[in-house]
């Protein structure tokens, strides 16, 4: 007796089995697949033609940092963005000439000093006695993008502030500062 349902309970437990893999693949189909996959990808080592021997690239851990010591993992990322110019202040004073050399007008305001206001397209002023350190603000009303370039002038005390067109996110900045020392940062 117990002989004929030895059978009918191994089919069973086949068609259960099957029954479960084919509900879990069901469900990572319409899922979109296995998860990602965590951490590095595995690589494997090519072959040269020549030598036969495995060829595999350094590390980056491998590669000597910019003062010529390995870098290691405790060395922290820089804190500051690069500045992106430099003006000598006066008395810690410094003017700002605002370029705009695209044919769209640009709001601005120097934070704490001025109300915003409207630079013209193709236009320029020049913003004098401005006490560092200060913060600059602008945007395009329209939303375009702006490449800012600053650069010191042959005047001392002088920064020209250059507003061109751009349409690279990575380049659009809304902000700059002028710190106390005269570094320029966009940000």
């Amino acid at each position: 007796m117990f002989r004929h349902n030895l059978p009918f309970k191994k089919i069973s437990l086949l068609a259960a089995t099957c029954g479960g893999l084919l509900v879990t693949l069901a469900t990572l189909s319409q899922a979109g697949g296995p998860p990602p996959q965590q951490g590095k990808p595995v690589s494997q080592p090519e072959a040269t033609p020549a030598t036969g021997k495995p060829v595999s690239e350094p590390s980056p851990t491998a590669s000597p940092s910019p003062n010529g010591m390995p870098p290691t993992p405790q060395d922290p990322p820089p804190r500051f963005p690069m500045p992106s110019g430099r003006v000598t202040p006066m008395e810690g004073m410094v003017a700002i000439k605002l370029v705009n050399t695209t044919n769209a007008v640009i709001n601005y305001q120097v934070v704490g000093v001025t109300q915003p206001r409207t630079l013209g397209e193709q236009s320029e002023i020049v913003l004098k006695n401005l006490k560092t350190p200060l913060t600059l603000t602008y945007q395009r009303p329209d939303g375009g993008l702006l490449l800012v370039r600053p650069q010191a002038t042959a005047m001392a005390g002088m920064l020209q502030v250059s507003f061109g067109a751009t349409t690279d996110l990575g380049v659009d900045t809304k902000s700059m500062e002028v710190q106390e020392d005269g570094k320029v940062i966009l940000n």
